[in-house]
């Protein structure tokens, strides 16, 4: 089955884009009125204008398999630049509003500024906050250059290393690799892969676990299934792959059948024998008409998965969702591995500020000596990350208490 997002929710994103757009461009107007002159406003909806050209031209073009080519990819970050900057724009210039207004009416009620005293420079104070101000919508755009740079740049690797008095001796110092989230496409391209995989290289990994999200460019479905094949050689164990949701975006039978022709282990609620007692387990995306629904085929999918595997195995479950973690915590698994949230892309002090919350939403999690991990993701389909940096995780097994 296809899905993909709706019309309705394509008209709603796009309102509520539009709505940003002459918002910031009323609200800057009133800021300074330097902003508020016929070339300031013209020049703010010329730049505007392009940059949602460029962000619809991009969606159809794919820049990174074809016309126009990559140099297009650097004209696609400056519109993102732009329209997340009006975001954080909007943002600021709202709460500067505010300050203003409160500033004026503290003002009202204490001794009165004397607005002739002059500042090092040889300018009035009035003439200072005055010259000060104009640059403040300048912070929002700064703060999303960024944030698009940083994100499209950094990748942590995080270390764990988990005990379980449960762990065969055999596996003892097994370490399982993750990556999620690549999102392979107009931000992610063979390149970055590579990269990607040679930063799992560094760490000997016995096996890599993939969650996900893999391809959004199915031009470059071919080669990323050649690299990971030739990669799956370097691993003891090799690479094991569980569905996300843009694979369905895109199209699934197409991915389907370029995974199943390969040696990557597909977890399709199955699961897997690997060594050791060591078992492997994956589900499909749980998609659903509402939460029940989903709730539901989160019930049978996870059932299908763990279902004949030995009682006395060690299973690391695999699931692009992140709500299959309470499944697997109520089922004692040892250790379930996720993704699909890329940890809210934008953290304040490590809390996620995106609108949509998960109850997993980013990072480990543990329940009655059961592990599950949300991964940030190592990639990304909007480009822009702050506080939240796109990541490799490592687990290394080790037979203990923990």
């Amino acid at each position: 089955m296809q899905h993909s997002p709706s019309i309705v929710a394509m008209l709603i994103v796009f309102l509520i884009l539009l709505g940003i757009m002459w918002l910031g461009g009323r609200i800057l107007a009133k800021w300074h009125p330097v902003y508020a002159g016929k070339r300031a406003r013209a020049g703010y909806w010329l730049v505007t204008a392009l940059a949602v050209v460029i962000l619809i031209f991009s969606r159809w073009l794919r820049p990174l398999s074809g016309f126009p080519g990559e140099w297009f990819r650097y004209f696609i970050y400056a519109a993102y630049v732009w329209m997340v900057g009006l975001v954080f724009m909007l943002v600021v210039l709202l709460a500067g509003h505010g300050v203003r207004l409160l500033a004026r009416k503290l003002s009202q009620q204490s001794k009165p500024l004397q607005a002739g005293r002059m500042v090092p420079g040889g300018v009035t104070r009035r003439e200072f906050l005055q010259r000060a101000i104009t640059v403040v919508p300048a912070v929002p755009f700064a703060m999303s250059a960024y944030g698009v740079i940083d994100g499209d740049t950094k990748i942590v690797a995080n270390r764990y290393t988990l005990s379980y008095a449960q762990l065969p001796f055999a596996l003892d110092g097994f370490t399982i690799a993750q990556i999620s989230d690549t999102h392979i496409g107009p931000f992610f391209g063979m390149d970055k892969l590579e990269r990607v995989l040679d930063m799992v290289r560094q760490d000997e990994p016995h096996l890599l676990a993939i969650t996900g999200d893999l391809v959004d460019d199915l031009d470059l479905l071919a080669p990323t299934i050649e690299r990971l094949t030739a990669f799956q050689a370097e691993l003891p164990c090799g690479i094991f792959y569980c569905w996300g949701n843009h694979e369905y975006f895109r199209d699934i039978s197409r991915i389907r059948k370029a995974l199943y022709s390969s040696p990557i282990a597909v977890l399709e609620n199955s699961h897997q024998a690997v060594k050791d007692g060591l078992y492997l387990a994956g589900v499909d995306y749980p998609w659903g008409k509402n939460k029940a629904e989903q709730e539901t085929k989160r019930q049978d999918y996870f059932a299908q998965s763990v279902s004949k595997i030995p009682a006395d195995a060690f299973t690391v479950f695999l699931t692009h969702h992140p709500d299959f973690l309470d499944n697997a915590f109520m089922a004692g698994v040892p250790l379930s591995l996720a993704g699909h949230t890329h940890g809210g892309q934008v953290a304040v002090f490590g809390a996620s500020v995106l609108p949509v919350q998960y109850k997993y939403m980013k990072g480990m999690f543990r329940q009655n000596g059961s592990y599950g991990y949300v991964s940030a993701g190592a990639g990304h389909w909007l480009p822009l990350r702050i506080g939240c940096p796109a990541e490799i995780s490592f687990f290394k097994l080790k037979r203990g208490i923990s």
